[in-house]
């Protein structure tokens, strides 16, 4: 068997590689906010951490993600109207808007009071947590999202 390498073939890997680069650490979030409580002199480490990774793999994977989908869509037999495409787009704008309106200004404010925490003593403030159980909460909807999105890519339905 010979395999046959095509301008698509190199732009649905490249939309693969997007997803597991930009999307796939973001899953291990949940575990870095869990740690917190326990080590609560590490957790501006681990946000800043985390800020490093969106800042270098999620906001640039998106945008390639966002790319190569857009280029498989114009190369492939699709119809923009087919309800994988629709629900591709739809997941990556509400995972833009997640990223910039929510998980970044939470990120920084998060780190700030663990600094501003850690300053005053040992141990992370109720506000802290507040912010980090939230940070958890939206995390989940979000990796929810990209699941069904995968899901969907799949198997096309």
């Amino acid at each position: 068997m010979q395999a046959t390498i095509t301008g698509y073939s190199v732009g649905l890997f490249i939309h693969i590689l997007a997803v597991v680069l930009a999307l796939g650490p973001t899953f291990g979030y949940g575990f870095i906010f869990s740690v917190a409580p326990q080590y609560p002199k590490a957790t501006p480490a681990l946000l800043a951490g985390v800020q490093r990774n969106d800042r270098y793999l999620v906001n640039p994977g998106m945008i390639v993600l966002l790319i190569a989908g857009i280029y498989l869509m114009s190369k492939g037999n699709w119809d923009a109207s087919e309800s994988f495409i629709s629900l591709g787009i739809a997941a990556i704008i509400v995972l833009f808007g997640l990223q910039h309106g929510f998980f970044q200004p939470q990120a920084r404010k998060a780190k700030a009071l663990a600094e501003r925490d850690l300053q005053a003593g040992d141990t992370l403030s109720p506000e802290f947590d507040a912010i980090s159980k939230r940070l958890g909460q939206v995390g989940s909807l979000a990796g929810l999202i990209v699941v069904v999105a995968i899901f969907f890519m799949v198997v096309k339905p």
